[in-house]
């Protein structure tokens, strides 16, 4: 559509396993920029694989990643860490190095812009740690900036990864499966600190969901994937209960998390 800026276009994307599992089956869609999108559908429906092959964390086996109109999916080498550097990722759980402060934790996403020596003495420059302190004021922990990672509640600790993915300094910021190892009440703090992302700082965000109810409340578009193929785009709010038998099964219930 003509004036549309658009930060992704997958076209065709297919992932085919050495074990001849079919991840994903000609998957295409296209991602505006300053987009937050939500991918919903079943264990095993391709949706973790989708946002692997995105990044590049898994190669796709056809088709095309066009990533600001430059095809990614089967560049190789130093190409690859850039996509990975500019398409930051967080995961269901939070890899954080545990006995390390919050803010040595944050501070990682800036790897690729210090010295090795640096890193290993810790050494970061002012301006890294002066912005790593700035998206945890973000995300809402600014206060445990010096408190060590183990100490902190899982959805604190998944603020904390938020926050060393904003550090990476991306272009798109992928979620898969952001609150799953949370309890619903906590689910709403991260989803909220991922809604503040994406408006206050424009970053484009394309996120795995397993709640319609979390679905319906932050994403501004939503597509669905069902044995490895696209079946369903548009607006969260138009998936009624003939939409969500055939993403989900039949007889499928939906868990509303409050």
């Amino acid at each position: 559509m003509a004036g549309e800026d658009y930060i992704l276009k997958v076209k065709d994307l297919e992932k085919t396993y050495p074990n001849g599992v079919k991840a994903l089956k000609g998957v295409s869609f296209d991602v505006k920029r300053g987009e937050f999108l939500v991918i919903i559908g079943l264990s095993g429906s391709g949706k973790s694989t989708l946002l692997r092959c995105l990044n590049r964390l898994h190669d796709p086996t056809a088709g095309e990643v066009l990533f600001n109109e430059k095809d990614i999916a089967h560049v190789k080498g130093q190409e690859v860490k850039e996509v990975r550097q500019r398409m930051a990722m967080i995961f269901q759980h939070f890899n954080l190095i545990e006995r390390h402060s919050v803010i040595k934790n944050v501070l990682t996403g800036a790897l690729s812009r210090t010295s090795t020596l640096k890193s290993l003495m810790g050494m970061f420059a002012k301006t890294e740690t002066k912005k790593a302190k700035e998206y945890l004021d973000l995300v809402g922990i600014g206060d445990k900036a010096y408190t060590r990672a183990d100490q902190l509640s899982g959805g604190q600790q998944q603020r904390v990864a938020i926050a060393r993915a904003l550090t990476q300094a991306p272009e798109v910021l992928l979620a898969d499966e952001p609150v799953a190892s949370l309890d619903p009440a906590t689910c709403h703090t991260v989803m909220d600190y991922l809604r503040k992302v994406n408006r206050e700082l424009g970053l484009t965000i394309i996120c795995n969901l397993h709640f319609l109810s979390l679905v319906k409340e932050y994403a501004d578009r939503v597509i669905a994937l069902k044995d490895g193929k696209l079946v369903y785009e548009g607006d969260p709010k138009e998936i009624d209960e003939a939409w969500f038998e055939r993403i989900y099964g039949e007889g499928a219930k939906e868990v509303h998390v409050n």
